[in-house]
C-alpha cells in the first residue's frame, strides 16, 4: 500500500512539471513626455482610448490623468514625463498597442493623436508543478513604431518608449 503511494507521488512529480500553458506577453506602454509646458498646463489631461483603424470614431474608454494621482510625474529641465499607470488594477491603462489614442490637454486646448502602434506579439510559457521556477508575465512585447499626429516615430531598442509632445 505504501509502495503504491510513493509510486503515485513519484509519477506526479515527473508529470506535473511537464505541464505548460502558453500566455500572451505584456504590452509595453508608451509614456507621454511634455516639452515646454508649465506644470499647471499638464497637471490634468485626458487620455482617450479608441478602437484602432477607425478614424477615432469608436471611443472605448476615457481616463483623467492628474498630477499627484497614480501616474507619477517626473520633470527634468523643460520636459515632464508622465508614467501613465492604473496602480496595477486592471492593466488596461497606458498607451499600448492594439488601440488608437488621444491625449487632450484642456488648459491649452491641444489634442495629440496616437495611432498605428506596431509591436511584437510574443508568447511565453508557464510550467506548472512543484519544482517549476517559471513566473507568468515576465515577458514584454517591444514597440517598433507609432504615429503621432500622422508622423511616424520609430523607437529604438531602449529602456523605455516616449512620445515627445511639444507645447
Amino acid at each position: 500500500m505504501i509502495v503504491k503511494y510513493f509510486i503515485s507521488v513519484f509519477l506526479l512529480m515527473i508529470i506535473l512539471p511537464a505541464c505548460t500553458k502558453e500566455y500572451n506577453c505584456n504590452d509595453t506602454p508608451i509614456q507621454p513626455a511634455f516639452i515646454g509646458f508649465a506644470a499647471s498646463d499638464i497637471d490634468t489631461f485626458i487620455l482617450r482610448k479608441f478602437k484602432s483603424n477607425n478614424n477615432y470614431q469608436n471611443l472605448i474608454d476615457t481616463f483623467v490623468i492628474k498630477s499627484g494621482g497614480y501616474s507619477p510625474y517626473q520633470t527634468s529641465n523643460d520636459t515632464t514625463t508622465v508614467f501613465v499607470s492604473d496602480a496595477g488594477n486592471s492593466g488596461e491603462l497606458g498607451i499600448k498597442a492594439g488601440y488608437d489614442w488621444q491625449i487632450f490637454i484642456p488648459s491649452v486646448n491641444k489634442t495629440v493623436f496616437i495611432s498605428e502602434i506596431r509591436s511584437e506579439k510574443k508568447t511565453g510559457k508557464l510550467s506548472y508543478g512543484i519544482f517549476s521556477m517559471d513566473k507568468a508575465g515576465l515577458c514584454t512585447n517591444s514597440i517598433f513604431s507609432a504615429k503621432m499626429n500622422n508622423q511616424t516615430i520609430n523607437f529604438s531598442d531602449s529602456a523605455g518608449y516616449y512620445l515627445f509632445i511639444h507645447n
